[in-house]
């Protein structure tokens, strides 16, 4: 257990040091849009790129999967059975079954893996899962009521083709493609890529902490709705994830510990920008993000310690 809490602290360490330069004013918002552009456009297809055409295929293709998608479907589908009470429209529910289960794998999922996991490559399957299927469907739904709202053709090719236009899911893809094929690339191009790829964990911790500074406190519009997506999201889906991966497919503690942790990663900020492209529970997203972001470390503190414990890891 020590080791998970050294790495939560050198996580926090470095959020607190972006927090601090923006709170003295050495760092402000340029810096957190530069930082997460590095991190989104550079820094991170340089990573999964190094992370997927080296990682064993069997991770990527494990049982692992089917945990987390079974996670995905248990917490996303309590909300749904939940909001019947509140009488959302179905684009409204899809942004809250969004906020329970779709997690913040690039901005706190690798730093996460490499100092709680330590291994990254355990973001891949997880990356994939979100960016090839989870996105492309819940983004056709909500492209399909809007444009029935605005009274415009539906753009099934822009969603179907929208992983294609992630630099995350190209360089995923392409390492994937060199894994499957077992090709080896050259140390000399390898070099600058984990070079430019050692910049990811730093840059997006430290644009976190400026976020959590800079970023306006949560008003919690609809604090009841907020507070049951927050709890589904950081302790239904981890211990879900965990009781499946132990009791159900008897996975070993090793993968039981980091499909729970992945499970246990607060909701993406993704979630934020799908509600303003599609002018759906804007605030409520904001707040859900802001809230799971920070609270998602110690959540995911007890939910690490139970697992060692039911594991015996």
């Amino acid at each position: 257990m020590i080791d998970v809490l050294q790495g939560f602290f050198v996580i926090w360490v470095v959020i607190l040091t972006g927090l601090l330069t923006a709170h003295f004013g050495i760092l402000g918002e340029q810096a957190q849009r530069g930082l997460s552009r590095i991190a989104f456009l550079l820094a991170m297809p340089c990573l999964m790129f190094g992370l997927v055409s080296r990682t064993d295929i069997n991770r990527l293709f494990h049982t692992n999967i089917l945990v987390s998608v079974l996670a995905v479907v248990i917490s996303a589908g309590l909300y749904f059975l939940i909001s019947l009470r509140w009488k959302r429209t179905l684009s409204a529910r899809i942004i809250g079954m969004y906020g329970a289960s779709y997690q913040n794998a690039n901005n706190m999922g690798v730093p996460i893996a490499a100092y709680v996991l330590g291994d990254t490559s355990w973001v891949a399957p997880l990356l994939l899962l979100q960016l090839l299927i989870l996105q492309p469907l819940g983004l056709t739904v909500l492209d399909a009521r809007k444009a029935k709202r605005d009274g415009k053709p539906v753009s099934w090719a822009r969603n179907l083709t929208l992983p294609l236009r992630n630099p995350l899911t190209v360089a995923s893809l392409l390492g994937l493609i060199v894994n499957l094929a077992g090709w080896k690339v050259p140390q000399l191009l390898m070099d600058p890529i984990e070079l430019i790829a050692g910049m990811a964990v730093p840059s997006m911790l430290l644009a976190f902490g400026i976020a959590l500074r800079l970023s306006p406190l949560p008003k919690l519009v609809d604090l009841a709705e907020v507070g049951v997506i927050s709890v589904l999201k950081l302790l239904v889906m981890p211990i879900s994830a965990l009781l499946l991966a132990h009791f159900v497919f008897r996975l070993d503690p090793v993968v039981t510990l980091a499909v729970t942790v992945m499970a246990g990663l607060p909701t993406a900020q993704n979630v934020f920008i799908f509600a303003m492209r599609y002018e759906q529970s804007v605030r409520l997203a904001r707040d859900v993000v802001t809230v799971t972001s920070v609270a998602s470390v110690p959540c995911l503190m007890g939910v690490v310690a139970l697992a060692r414990v039911l594991t015996g890891g």
